[in-house]
């Protein structure tokens, strides 16, 4: 058949020779060619997350798409409230760079994230002070960025189904990307609080929907981990 093996023969000895050899190691008989048929495979393949969930991240991609489209096409009709929607695509793209490296190396999501999130903070407070400080990196960046890790985060737990011992340090980065915006928007360091309190509310109602749906797994992993 198509695609089989092929190895020696001998008639003579009655037994299959692998390799190259032109005689019988038995008999120092002439070897016939004879195809064997293909080996199926040992394991099953497996598809990979993206093939799984393939109509949860096309919704989710229509749904970015159609986020950035918009948000561009109100900047335009609006041009005097600054270019804002710049952010909302840099998000948007953050996000989706957050989620491929966590798919494909999800032995350690949220330290992925997290240095994500820090790297991209860190380098946007330098530019804006590098700049003259207009106070966008507090006022969009911060704010866009933690989002973006909440919603890496959901995506990333909803595809791989994350152990219950994760749900905890999931709360713990969901509040603080909500605590992070709510300190300067409290403090008054803020010019556009928008940003800021969508990302806070969306913080408020991540932590509100683990603890309603998930909040007895959590309370036990913690009581196993405190030995209580």
């Amino acid at each position: 058949g198509q695609g089989g093996e092929t190895m020696s023969f001998c008639k003579k000895c009655g037994v299959s020779i692998t390799g190259n050899r032109k005689t019988c190691p038995l008999c120092q008989g002439i070897l016939s060619e004879v195809e064997t048929e293909p080996k199926e495979e040992t394991f099953p393949v497996i598809p990979s997350a993206y093939r799984r969930h393939n109509l949860f991240f096309r919704i989710l991609m229509f749904a970015a798409v159609s986020v950035g489209i918009l948000s561009l096409a109100i900047n335009l009709m609006i041009p005097q409230s600054g270019w804002w929607s710049v952010f909302v695509l840099f998000g948007i793209a953050c996000a989706w760079i957050s989620v491929a490296l966590a798919v494909r190396k999800r032995y350690n999501v949220p330290k992925g994230i997290m240095y994500e999130v820090a790297v991209i903070l860190i380098l946007s407070v330098l530019w804006d002070w590098g700049t003259g400080w207009r106070g966008w990196s507090i006022d969009f960046v911060f704010p866009c960025t933690c989002l973006a890790a909440m919603i890496s985060l959901a995506i990333v737990f909803r595809v791989h189904h994350m152990p219950v011992r994760d749900y905890l340090i999931y709360f713990t980065l969901n509040a603080m990307f909500g605590i992070i915006p709510l300190i300067f928007y409290i403090t008054g360091s803020l010019k556009i609080i928008y940003p800021s309190l969508v990302c806070v509310a969306v913080s408020f109602i991540s932590i509100a929907a683990l603890v309603l749906f998930q909040g007895d797994a959590m309370r036990a992993e913690l009581k196993r981990r405190m030995h209580v």
